[in-house]
């Protein structure tokens, strides 16, 4: 009977080399064997079935491609990460429907997925074989710690959003925590939907060039420097969830009595697992790595291992507990790093990771993973060339008697380049985060910075400064920074913050970037003309005449609009102003040639613009038409409501009360209806003349989910308040801007509780209002803008004496805003002040002449 496998150290190796005395015998199968007689990784008969198996499923994947490309729809990507989707915003898709059933599959027959359907492992097994091919067989890199990564990446990917949703958002509501600034905010899910036929196959993925460097790194790099089934091993997120599920699995390897401990199933595995010790200690195969590629079956001289169901991993003992004990004792010896280089590595693992992910705004999480792993092996293996006499990897000497080999000092040349290129890469995300923590705590809306009377306060100002240069810095090397070009999301994001700062020029040419390079929406666009328009007021051309600055002004809008649309035809909102205008000048050529495209005819946001361009022209009867077209085509949305809602708003500003009405009701009527769906419809029924239909839909959203947000909630006060009747609206106001955090918000109830309590008569509704505008003015003192709409508020119900105390106390406080002095001057005005209406006009005229200093 042959001894036991052994494990012989090779020091000046990087990895370890297992040797394995092996028998001859008459038993064993044919196939490529090594030089002992065992059969090499993964070469074996069932191997090749297994080839066989993960060469179609490539195939099949191709060819998904294939038909995508030629359809223009298909399956939505059949990737287990898409489950993602489902978790955080309840679409479920086939992703999600593939992870579940591998998820079961694997509670009962164990890891088949991985070894025979994934085709990751497909690529990682092609490696492998052609390292087989010349000689090489790959070794595994051994950690205790970094094991545990592809465990958090799986918990992060898909417990970490339900946990916010279930069970954090509640605790910290309960706690009367705000959310934090930092950690991305969780939507509650109002109904589950399904996507899986999609338009857009990739989506969802990196872009080409990227997706060919991730399979290249994760399949074949990966396996080079961690060995068989190495980025399963470190970057895997599903190993999260298919090991533990693999230990309470029945079906598993399992040995008989005719076992003779040759080895061979250990040769043949390409898992990393220790086959032979495996069924020697515990009489099947436990360890949660083996993938059922019956590799070791199909390699058995002596056909001593078997699939059979029985007993499952979980709480299985040694058959002999002093043998285990050495077993384990050799085991710790395989590990390639000490507890402290551990613990460095895993650090460093945590860094490459952070500076791989998002680099170039194009690096996906599972390509980043591969990446740190391979650069931490790198980057170790280096530093062990400085400490030992002797090292190589595979056949390439790297260090031999103390001296270092060419491909010595090309291998610290690598792992300096892993160095630098992260610390490049950090630096560069971390400027992003630190600029994006900033945005997530500001508390200015996008419409407030367009507003003239607008000025920042100077903790404002200092925090948009920082964030101003933290984007800056980020960005590429070609606009002054020191990383890689903004994404769209950032420019807008550095567009903000300029605002902020009053560089409207600079905002705008930042919003131009996105236009050229980015997805824009309209309101985007809408947002840019604004900034366009600021900037020439801000800087007109000398001598220029009011009426002739008016025209430039509206030619330049214009134009950007017209050139935004010719980039991004999709902008139907813009197409529509860019109509109106054209029929306003009597243009009706050039107006009815934006409609006279075919590339929209499915697309329903395409009609209900083309009816705001007829509407406006007075063609009702085609604007009807147009209606019921887009009405058609948003049934065969998954989600129709919120585009029968859209056309129902649109059709009341046409007065067509009969279409509203009907939109309305299809809307509400339709599945996909949601609380908001509802109150829209209450609005549309009011705006019809009909009440009593309003109060009813806005009783239904009251009882459906998402009614508790403060803003929405709002809205149900606003359809719910009627002469006579607002003991009810006044209770939900009131509770809105009480649980309300961002003080826009607060005003926006406030005012809305006032202006309803005025125009319906009740007075406590009225002093309600009132009250949470002032302590919202208390509570936030240094945003400038809410104590003049408090002073605006508080003139227009009659109380201007403390509408003048409000705005002087802004006025003072904001010292260098020529708006806040002239509106100290209507005031004065309105009251008959004369003496004080000269005294501030010129004061206005002094900060005016400050700001152009």
């Amino acid at each position: 009977m042959a001894k036991h496998c052994t494990n012989d150290t090779n020091k000046e190796e990087i990895g370890q080399t297992v040797s394995l005395p092996v028998l001859d015998s008459k038993h064993s199968q044919t196939g490529m064997k090594s030089k002992s007689g065992a059969p090499m990784m993964g070469r074996t008969r069932m191997g090749r079935w297994r080839a066989i198996v993960l060469t179609l499923v490539n195939l099949l994947m191709i060819a998904h491609l294939i038909q995508w490309a030629i359809a223009g729809t298909t399956i939505a990507p059949i990737e287990p990460s898409e489950a993602m989707e489902t978790l955080e915003v309840g679409v479920i898709n086939a992703g999600a429907i593939l992870f579940l059933l591998t998820f079961l599959s694997t509670l009962i027959f164990g890891r088949f997925f991985c070894g025979w359907l994934c085709h990751m492992v497909a690529l990682q097994d092609l490696c492998a074989y052609m390292m087989n091919r010349i000689g090489i067989r790959p070794k595994p890199f051994r950690s205790r710690l970094l094991i545990y990564f592809p465990f958090a990446l799986g918990m992060y990917m898909f417990v970490w959003p339900t946990f916010k949703r279930v069970a954090l958002a509640p605790l910290l509501k309960s706690a009367s925590v705000d959310w934090p600034i930092w950690l991305k905010p969780v939507e509650s899910i109002s109904q589950y939907s399904t996507e899986l036929i999609v338009d857009d196959f990739w989506a969802t993925m990196p872009p080409w060039y990227i997706a060919v460097v991730f399979l290249f790194i994760c399949g074949f790099a990966a396996v080079y420097f961690l060995g068989a089934k190495g980025f399963c091993t470190y970057g895997c997120p599903y190993a999260a969830f298919f090991k533990p599920m693999d230990k309470v699995a029945p079906m598993r390897i399992r040995v008989d009595d005719s076992c003779e401990q040759c080895g061979y199933c250990t040769s043949a595995c390409t898992s990393n697992v220790r086959v032979s010790e495996e069924v020697r200690d515990f009489g099947m195969v436990v360890d949660a790595g083996c993938m059922k590629t019956l590799d070791c079956i199909s390699a058995c001289p002596n056909d001593a291992l078997s699939l059979g169901f029985g007993k499952p991993a979980f709480g299985a003992k040694p058959r002999s507990p002093e043998t285990y004990t050495q077993a384990q004792a050799k085991k710790a010896r395989r590990y390639d790093m000490t507890m402290g280089e551990e613990i460095f590595a895993s650090v460093l693992f945590l860094w490459f990771f952070f500076a791989t992910r998002g680099l170039l705004d194009a690096v996906p999480m599972l390509m980043a993973g591969g990446l740190a792993a391979i650069g931490v092996m790198i980057v170790m293996t280096s530093i062990k060339l400085f400490r030992e006499q002797n090292a190589r990897l595979y056949t390439n000497q790297l260090k031999s008697k103390g001296k270092l080999t060419v491909k010595g000092y090309l291998f610290i040349v690598v792992a300096l380049g892993f160095i630098l290129g992260s610390l490049w890469s950090g630096q560069a995300k971390a400027m992003r985060w630190r600029a994006d923590v900033l945005y997530a705590s500001s508390d200015i809306p996008t419409s407030v910075l367009m507003r003239p009377e607008f000025q920042p306060s100077q903790a404002q100002r200092k925090r948009a400064q920082s964030a101003a240069w933290a984007y800056q810095r980020g960005d590429s090397i070609e606009n002054g920074g020191m990383g890689w070009e903004l994404s769209a999301e950032h420019r807008l994001r550095l567009s903000y913050f300029l605002s902020i700062l009053g560089r409207n020029g600079e905002a705008y040419t930042q919003l131009e970037r996105v236009i050229e390079k980015g997805q824009p929406t309209d309101q985007l666009i809408i947002q840019a003309g604004q900034l366009l328009t600021i900037s020439i007021d801000a800087n007109p051309p000398e001598g220029i005449s009011r009426g002739d600055l008016e025209t430039l002004k509206r030619t330049q809008l214009l134009e950007m609009y017209q050139h935004a649309l010719s980039i991004h035809p999709q902008l139907h909102a813009i197409r529509t102003e860019l109509a109106r205008s054209a029929f306003s000048v009597g243009d009706l050529e050039k107006a009815e040639a934006l409609w006279a495209i075919h590339d929209f005819d499915e697309d329903p946001s395409f009609y209900l613009a083309h009816a705001g361009y007829t509407g406006f022209a007075n063609n009702m009867i085609e604007t009807q038409e147009l209606y019921a077209k887009t009405a058609e085509l948003a049934l065969t949305l998954d989600h129709p409501a919120g585009m029968l809602i859209d056309i129902g708003r649109a059709a009341i500003a046409f007065r067509l009360k009969d279409v509203a009405l009907d939109m309305a009701q299809q809307a509400v009527d339709h599945e996909s209806a949601t609380a908001l769906t509802w109150l829209a419809a209450g609005e549309l029924a009011n705006a019809s003349g009909l009440g009593e239909l309003g109060t009813e839909r806005a009783e239904k959203a009251l009882t459906m989910p998402g009614i508790d947000r403060p803003m929405v909630q709002a809205r149900a006060a606003g359809v719910l308040a009627k002469p006579g009747n607002t003991n009810k609206a006044r209770k939900l106001l009131a509770d809105a801007a009480s649980r309300a955090r961002d003080p826009f918000e607060i005003v926006y109830i406030a005012q809305g509780m006032a202006r309803a309590g005025l125009s319906l008569g009740d007075q406590q509704m009225l002093d309600q209002g009132m009250a949470f505008f002032e302590q919202v003015t208390k509570d936030y003192p240094d945003l400038y803008i809410i104590g003049h709409d408090y002073s605006s508020m508080l003139f227009s119900v009659g109380n201007p004496e403390a509408a003048l105390t409000e705005m002087l106390r802004v006025a003072q406080l904001d010292s260098t805003n020529p708006v806040l002095a002239m509106r100290v001057a209507d005031i004065h005005r309105a009251m008959g002040n004369e003496d004080k209406v000269t005294q501030w006009l010129e004061e206005y005229e002094n900060r005016k002449l400050m700001i152009q200093d």
